[in-house]
């Protein structure tokens, strides 16, 4: 999964968001200069992106890409799940997208000095081109993948939107069925970790 997704699942937990927010920024070995609960949201992102890379449906849909993107169909299929979540923010998460991304924003701008450098850098990215907010639209999807198409190793990303457009059906309703399991998924992992 993507960033949206990472912190809609952990909010409105401060620690577990932060930690969340964090978990691709963080080595194992710098995680002990952090608090006990955001250690447990670095976990959760991690045990996420495990859990989502490899449920069938993530399978499935990834081979719908895979002849044309290859090894980058993972990194799209993250990048799509998001936009599905931005489309459907109120029926998963019970709120508005905008309003969630307000508050989610100022919980990780409060301490934003605690985070790694690469994750404030990525924080204000974030907020000051609005990133969460395009991922609910086609166009700002191309638009976050053009600018990943500029890390070497990743230009194929560049034309990632007409993966989206081709299949926009068939990924959704992937998306629909297995967003669900990921909730609960995350559910147990609090049940279990946190309490």
């Amino acid at each position: 999964m993507n960033y949206l997704a990472h912190l809609a699942l952990a909010y409105p937990d401060k620690e577990l968001t932060i930690g969340n927010f964090i978990g691709d920024h963080v080595r194992d070995k710098d995680l002990d200069r952090f608090s006990k609960s955001i250690q447990e949201g670095v976990l959760m992102h991690r045990s996420i992106d495990i859990f989502t890379d490899n449920h069938s449906i993530t399978k499935e849909l990834r081979q719908v890409l895979f002849r044309e993107y290859r090894h980058l169909s993972r990194v799209l299929i993250d990048i799509y799940y998001d936009h599905f979540l931005a489309v459907h923010f109120t029926h998963f998460c019970g709120e508005d997208l905008s309003e969630f991304i307000i508050n989610v924003q100022a919980l990780l701008e409060q301490d934003s000095k605690i985070l790694p450098y690469t994750a404030q850098r990525y924080l204000e990215g974030m907020i000051s081109q609005n990133w969460l907010a395009a991922y609910a639209h086609v166009d700002g999807i191309e638009s976050v993948l053009e600018k990943m198409s500029k890390r070497s190793g990743l230009e194929v990303l560049a034309s990632g939107v007409h993966g989206l457009k081709e299949h926009y059906e068939i990924l959704e309703k992937g998306f629909m069925n297995f967003y669900p399991e990921l909730i609960d998924f995350c559910r147990q992992f609090k049940k279990k970790n946190i309490g």
